[in-house]
Parts: C-alpha cells; sequence; structure tokens
C-alpha cells in the first residue's frame, strides 16, 4: 500500500512541472515585446577600446578645422550609420546651423533613441562626471546625464580650445552610452576614410575660417588687445577676455529681413539687418546675406558687437559691429 501511495505521489508532481512548463511557454508567447530588453543589434563601442589616451596637440590631418567646418554632419547619424541599432530614420538637418544634424532610430522593442551630432562644439573633458579615453588615436569624453536616459559623447579633435564632434544621445530604456559609443567609434573610421562634405560651391561660407576674415587693424581698433578663438568651426570671438566682444559667425537660413525688431542698413552696397540687444547693456547684431545655400536657404554671416560694461546706445554699438561687418564683407569670397 505504501508503495502505490509514493507512486501516486510522484505522478501529482509531475504532472504539476509538465503544468507549470505549459503555462510558461503561453505566457512566452503572449509577452508585451514593447516591455521586453532586446539584445542590441550591434557591438558597443566600450570606453577605452581605442588605446591609450593622447595628450598634447592633435595633429590628425583628417580632423583639422579646416576640414571638419567642409563635413556634412547628416551622413554621420544617418541612416547607414544608425541601421545597426534598428530601424532608423531619414536624418533631419538643422534649419540654421552646418554643424548640426539629428538621426532617429527604433529599436527591436519599439524603444526610441535619437542622436543629436554637433561638430565644432566644446567636448568639456574637465566635467566632473567625465570619462576619458581614445578612439582611433583621438580623446573621447563621456558624460552620462542625471536622468539615465541619455549620455555625451564628445570627440576632440582641437585642444586649444577644445572643440571636436559632440553627439547627444537620448534612449528611454536602453543604453545611451554605449550606443553613442558605437555611433561615435563609426564616425571616427568614416573621418578618417572618406567622409560626405558639403557640396564645393564657390565662394562658401563652409570652407571660412571666421577667425580669418575680420581685419585685424579694424578689429584692434574696436576691441583693443583682443585675440581671437574659435567658439565653434563656424564662428569665432574677438575680446580681450570677456568684455568687450566681437563675435563672427556664419550659418544658414531663411534670407534675413525686417522683422522681430530688426532695422535695415546698407553696409557699402550691401543690404544688411541690425538689431540692438534687449537688456540695458550694449549689444548690436547685423546680419547679411551671403549666398544661396538649398531650396529657400542661404548663407548668412553675423557680426555681434557685446560690451556688459557699457550702457545701452545703438548708434555706439551698431557703429562698432557695422565697422567690423564692412571689412568682413571686403575679405569674404566671392560666389
Amino acid at each position: 500500500m505504501h508503495f502505490v501511495l509514493l507512486n501516486a505521489r510522484r505522478r501529482r508532481i509531475a504532472s504539476a512541472l509538465a503544468l507549470v512548463a505549459a503555462l510558461g511557454a503561453v505566457s512566452a508567447c503572449g509577452q508585451n515585446l514593447g516591455k521586453s530588453n532586446f539584445a542590441r543589434t550591434t557591438v558597443a563601442a566600450e570606453a577605452g577600446s581605442g588605446g591609450e589616451v593622447p595628450s598634447g596637440d592633435i595633429n590628425d590631418p583628417a580632423v583639422t578645422p579646416a576640414v571638419m567646418r567642409t563635413i556634412d554632419p547628416c551622413p554621420l547619424v544617418g541612416k547607414e550609420a544608425l541601421s545597426g541599432l534598428g530601424t532608423p530614420e531619414d536624418p533631419r538637418p538643422s534649419l540654421t546651423s552646418f554643424g548640426n544634424c539629428t538621426g532617429k532610430a527604433t529599436d527591436a522593442g519599439g524603444k526610441k533613441l535619437t542622436v543629436s551630432i554637433d561638430i565644432g562644439s566644446s567636448t568639456f573633458s574637465s566635467a566632473s562626471n567625465a570619462v576619458v579615453s581614445a578612439v582611433e588615436g583621438l580623446p573621447q569624453i563621456e558624460r552620462k546625464n542625471k536622468d539615465g536616459n541619455s549620455c555625451d559623447i564628445g570627440i576632440m579633435t582641437l585642444r586649444k580650445p577644445e572643440r571636436g564632434i559632440s553627439f547627444l544621445v537620448t534612449y528611454d530604456g536602453g543604453d545611451p552610452c554605449a550606443t553613442g559609443r558605437a555611433v561615435a567609434a563609426k564616425a571616427v573610421k568614416s573621418l578618417h576614410a572618406s567622409p560626405a562634405k558639403f557640396p564645393a560651391g564657390a565662394g562658401s561660407l563652409t570652407t571660412v575660417d571666421p577667425c580669418a576674415v575680420a581685419d585685424p587693424a579694424v578689429l584692434a581698433e574696436v576691441v583693443p588687445h583682443g585675440a581671437t578663438s574659435p567658439s565653434s568651426f563656424h564662428s569665432c570671438d574677438w575680446t580681450p577676455g570677456s568684455n568687450p566682444r566681437i563675435s563672427i559667425g556664419f550659418r544658414h537660413g531663411l534670407p534675413p529681413e525686417e522683422r522681430d525688431g530688426t532695422k535695415k542698413i546698407d553696409l557699402d552696397g550691401t543690404p544688411a539687418y541690425q538689431k540692438i540687444g534687449t537688456t540695458s547693456d550694449a549689444e548690436c547684431k547685423i546680419e547679411w546675406q551671403h549666398r544661396p545655400w538649398t531650396d529657400d536657404g542661404v548663407e548668412i554671416v553675423s557680426v555681434i558687437y557685446k560690451n556688459y560694461d557699457e550702457k545701452k546706445d545703438e548708434a555706439a554699438s551698431c557703429g562698432k559691429a557695422a565697422k567690423i561687418a564692412e571689412s568682413v564683407i571686403s575679405k569674404l569670397p566671392k560666389g
């Protein structure tokens, strides 16, 4: 009798285990895929995988400021660049900046990720939460944001001042830093091979050094004892410190016109538009169209005079900005 009861008990246990297994299989078939964590479809570049972090000046001919200002940023975050991360979308170029573009993709689990690139931005290697490594001989700076869903990956291409390429990755539910490293590594390989560049149109601002387009004598007259410092690969500041400051920048956008408080002026035959600042300090911005860009857009030059130690005076501030602007116009390439 004891033997029969023991066998019956074993049969009940076996049946229960079989039922649990069957229920597990059914549950797996009906799970919510959108909430699952899928393995990535690309091998993410690990921090430090590029060898020893380089020190000293960066002398890589593939990433000099002259080269970097001609690079089209969109292919670096385009469909091919993001194809290993999921289903990518067409990249969206900035409406105003030569160096900005945004790419998006949807991973296998339906999660959205966004990668924004900025060519010419500061890389902030001295930030307290920065992890510095290397990729193909260039310093790489990684900073994970507090929200945990976004990460900045910077590739330094110029050390003094620090400038390079930044990738801001937003990936809710994924690993933004691993994704950013993978995209950045692919971008650097492209830069060292055959990167896509802007069309080489005659007279285009994309080939012009903004730190070399104003007459040094005029700059010294308006802002004595100043020195140039690139704020991006398409913009430059001239200042002895904090005040005063002349900023010269190149971008694209819709043609400037009289709107939002701007005033049309004439700069030696070139139509331009000036606007004073909104604070009580001295500030004036002058913009003008240089040449056509794409579609309805044009290339635009801006000159800004700022001095927070002076009171607002439109005639004085805009007069100084206009003097610089006229010297810039005379040195820009003609289309």
